[in-house]
């Protein structure tokens, strides 16, 4: 037998294997016995019950997802048994305005990302937060009294390798104390002439220095959150950062009236991509 003679008998046989077992195993789809139009009839619909099942749900609700994300998109929760099954776009973000009446278009929907569609697996993630936590090289810090960071110091409580530190976990009113006893020790730490040199000595710019005017306080750079990350994330951090006079009083020993609070960022200083609506 030559070679082509070899091929045509095995594409043969191969040809023919193929056609039975397709046979066998696509016998599923021929019409059940005296069923002559299964259009008209159809026997076996379990599977869409299973479908249905599993998109069902008792109540819905919109929100507004903001995983530390400057677009704030405005999403629907599905709830089954009182949690969030699910999530997806609304298809509203044209309804949605801003305070001078002006408006996005339909060009913005779907507005949503995979961070909002798995935003259920963070919310009851076995990883998720549940209580107050403090890195254990910072806590060991606190514990020793604040020293001075020299390199060697660095090194000891992980401030250049956090990453690889561990947590500990707190309860809420040692982490308060915690974290009062923190802002005071760097408010402390550069505070007048010897917080200036202080600062001169880690490699800060005279004008940046000089622009503290002697309050520790004034070395506080705290920022808000994106508008809808809340009330604590955005105008809380802006209170405390104003709050810091009152410690500056404490530290420096001024008058209220002369007491310097921390310093303001803005969010939006470094996001401004956002469609006229986005901000909600």
């Amino acid at each position: 037998m030559d070679r082509r003679g070899f091929l045509k008998l095995t594409s043969g046989v191969a040809a023919a294997g193929t056609a039975v077992y397709v046979e066998r195993k696509m016998a599923f789809l021929q019409a059940a016995p005296g069923i002559t139009q299964p259009l008209q009839y159809y026997p076996n619909r379990g599977w869409e019950r299973i479908y249905r099942d599993q998109y069902k749900y008792d109540s819905s609700f919109t929100f507004v997802c903001a995983p530390n994300c400057t677009h704030n998109c405005r999403l629907r929760a599905f709830v089954r048994n009182g949690v969030v099954i699910r999530t997806e776009q609304n298809y509203d973000g044209q309804a949605v305005g801003d305070l001078d009446g002006k408006f996005s278009t339909n060009a913005w929907n779907p507005r949503g990302c995979n961070k909002g569609a798995t935003l259920t697996r963070r919310v009851y993630g076995p990883y998720r937060l549940k209580g107050p936590m403090i890195r254990a090289g910072w806590k060991k810090w606190a514990d020793d009294g604040f020293p001075g960071l020299t390199p060697e110091l660095r090194t000891k409580y992980k401030f250049d390798s956090r990453g690889t530190d561990t947590f500990v976990k707190m309860n809420w009113d040692d982490t308060f104390k915690y974290a009062a006893r923190g802002l005071q020790a760097v408010a402390k730490r550069y505070s007048g002439e010897e917080g200036k040199k202080v600062l001169l000595s880690e490699g800060y710019q005279p004008e940046m220095v000089d622009a503290v005017e002697g309050a520790g306080t004034r070395t506080f750079k705290l920022r808000g959150g994106m508008g809808l990350l809340g009330v604590m994330g955005k105008y809380g951090m802006y209170r405390n950062s104003n709050m810091m006079a009152l410690l500056d009083v404490h530290v420096r020993g001024v008058k209220p009236e002369d007491s310097k609070g921390g310093r303001n960022w803005s969010n939006y200083t470094w996001h401004g991509d956002q469609a006229p609506a986005s901000r909600l």
